[in-house]
């Protein structure tokens, strides 16, 4: 709707420039040129804006405004003031000011040139805009505005719910990666490996710890450390990367802590305090 909107009010400009340009016909050079320039600069932006929406939006809601009182005034012709009737149709249903603001420069430009005359033309200038007001015209604008605001809100829903999605879809691929690598795994040693070649890290440290720790990120070394509960004790794994920017790739660090998670799958615990091993691939 929007688009044949657009179609609509371009036909119109080119109609009413071809008015400019025939009533142009005949007179002085000087008088000419000054109809034709402003003619042809409104009919060249009025292309432009029909081609490249939203690029000029100040002409798409006051370019009219400004271009035919002008040309109108330029042409000297008495009659011109009757190119403000089709602007009133179209604006004052979708944009009643535009379509008021028309109306008042019809009726001034009727009074200019016709004087007390002028009045007679007043009714019918009124009875254009009242009929280009509707109610039933004005309902079926307002539905179609509707259903395109809804579609709108649809549409920028379908497109968060598809991120969302697409989120979902990225973690279950991961942790499906992650179980095929516990499987092709015969120890832990071997599963490290995997994980360590799957996100290219420069080393992968697993060592005990006797109290409670958080997760952290130490950029001195490009390590991040997920401190994980074994089924008898805890331990901390520490993942070492090749490049500091990989310390701030959220995704990764995410996909890190998952792999560590699974780690109990290998080992119960460690041994007494004296006695731990670290683990290091």
């Amino acid at each position: 709707m929007l688009r044949d909107i657009a179609l609509i009010s371009l036909v119109l400009r080119v109609l009413v420039f071809s008015y400019f340009i025939t009533i142009s016909i005949g007179k002085p050079p000087t008088k000419q040129a000054l109809i034709i320039i402003p003619s042809v600069i409104y009919l060249l932006v009025s292309m432009y804006n029909f081609l490249y929406p939203g690029k000029l939006k100040i002409f798409k809601s006051y370019g009219d405004l400004i271009f035919i009182p002008i040309l109108a005034f330029l042409s000297g012709q008495k009659e011109s003031f009757l190119t403000f009737l089709p602007f009133i149709s179209l604006n004052t249903s979708r944009k009643i000011f535009q379509g008021t603001l028309f109306l008042w420069l019809s009726i001034i430009f009727s009074l200019y040139h016709y004087g007390k005359v002028g009045l007679t033309i007043l009714p019918l200038l009124i009875g254009i805009y009242i009929a280009s007001i509707h109610p039933d015209l004005r309902a079926s604008i307002r539905k179609e505005r509707f259903y395109i605001k809804n579609l709108r809100k649809a549409y920028h829903k379908m497109i968060s719910d598809y991120g969302r999605l697409e989120k979902e879809l990225s973690s279950i691929k991961m942790y499906a990666s992650l179980l095929d690598k516990i499987e092709e795994s015969s120890s832990l040693e071997h599963y490290l490996r995997s994980i360590k070649e799957e996100f290219n890290l420069k080393a992968i440290r697993i060592v005990p710890i006797y109290e409670d720790s958080s997760k952290e990120i130490d950029p001195s070394t490009y390590s991040f450390h997920v401190p994980i509960e074994l089924e008898k004790g805890k331990a901390k794994v520490s993942f070492y990367f090749n490049n500091p920017l990989e310390l701030y790739d959220k995704e990764l660090l995410k996909n890190l802590e998952k792999a560590s998670k699974l780690i109990n799958l290998y080992i119960e615990g460690f041994e007494e305090k004296s006695k731990a091993k670290v683990i290091a691939v």
